[in-house]
């Protein structure tokens, strides 16, 4: 409370708290520096913050003053490695609700369930619906529970309408092939031009790895960073992602590609190597790859360190002793064909979902 008085009477503009041990006793103490109108960016991150202390931090930035708010005015909102639950999730949405001007939104890792994430969205969806916020330029929701058709439809929806998006981060949110699906037609048919995507965590196989290939190819080459690491799409999956970075007249934008732990062979090593191209020519902007904890033998191994060289990241955690590319059978991708629903339906999904509001 010393520290934070000694800015009773600052304009402070940015307030940074993270990392440290926040209670309900150390938001009253630091109160001076989060109750102030000027106040446009602030960071709640690995606090510890409980659904108790939110309710006090999303008091004192709702609290109405001369007809505004603090919440009205912030332009950045992090809140992030939490413990506050589906309590902290409703307090967010209250601060969502009064927001106006957000362009930097974090919400991570709070331990939300499905219903927590459906009330962080919803608030979220019907902020953009009622032209609040439309200008989000950063949004990172990593770690909640987009599992129910009702958020999903809600996160497409928010995400269908952004027109400076360009940072996502959608790691571990349970979206699997139909939300990875259904997310980037809402993010090719907005006006965003992504840069930063990340899918990790997200149970995509095969089919969902097909629908990212084609974001990539129809989104004009602008994605500079890709996380999809810890999923399951094989060397299949490689394969599409791969051949999506082709076709780019002066070579496609990429500088950082993560696919940790997918399950993947030589078969997807060597797309990679193919869609890098000669001394990386089709590639030249690719600074890192991430390929740790596959499957990919000692020739393999040296192909891919002739092919990217310092680019390639540690390979400490592969598996030099199989290939996971003996479990693809020949037949997959007629099966995967064949469990493809028409390309019609992800547009109705979508246009069903933008005509339909959430209610939590």
């Amino acid at each position: 409370q010393t520290v934070c008085d000694a800015f009773a009477d600052s304009k402070l503009v940015d307030v940074d708290l993270s990392d440290n041990a926040i209670g309900q006793q150390g938001i009253g103490a630091c109160k001076t520096v989060l109750d102030k109108i000027s106040l446009e960016r602030l960071a709640l991150c690995n606090n510890g913050l409980s659904k108790e202390t939110m309710a006090q931090v999303a008091d004192i930035l709702t609290n109405d003053k001369d007809g505004s708010c603090i919440a009205a005015n912030l332009t950045k909102i992090h809140f992030y490695n939490n413990m506050s639950g589906d309590g902290g999730c409703k307090e967010f949405a209250r601060i969502l609700e009064k927001s106006t001007k957000l362009v930097d939104i974090r919400f991570s890792s709070t331990r939300a369930s499905k219903d927590g994430s459906d009330i962080v969205i919803s608030a979220l969806d019907a902020s953009m619906e009622e032209g609040r916020n439309p200008n989000i330029e950063k949004l990172d929701l990593c770690d909640n529970n987009f599992s129910n058709k009702a958020s999903r439809d809600a996160l497409f929806r928010a995400l269908g309408t952004t027109k400076s998006l360009a940072y996502l981060n959608l790691c571990d949110c349970e979206l699997e092939d139909d939300g990875v699906k259904r997310i980037c037609h809402a993010l090719f048919e907005s006006d965003s031009a992504l840069e930063h995507l990340d899918f990790s965590g997200n149970g995509i196989e095969k089919q969902g790895a097909k629908h990212i290939a084609d974001y990539i190819r129809d989104s004009g080459g602008n994605l500079k960073v890709l996380h999809l690491e810890d999923n399951e799409f094989t060397s299949k999956g490689a394969q599409s992602i791969a051949a999506a970075f082709h076709g780019s007249e002066d070579g496609h934008s990429i500088e950082v590609i993560k696919m940790n732990t997918c399950l993947m062979g030589a078969i997807g090593a060597r797309a990679l190597i193919d869609a890098f191209g000669p001394e990386g020519k089709d590639l030249p902007n690719l600074k890192k790859i991430f390929l740790n904890g596959n499957s990919f033998d000692e020739a393999v191994l040296g192909e891919l360190e002739a092919a990217f060289g310092d680019r390639l990241g540690a390979l400490d955690d592969n598996d030099s002793d199989g290939d996971a590319d003996d479990d693809l059978s020949e037949d997959e991708d007629e099966e995967d064909e064949q469990s493809e629903g028409p390309v019609d339906d992800a547009v109705d999904d979508l246009a069903d979902a933008m005509g339909k509001s959430l209610v939590v």
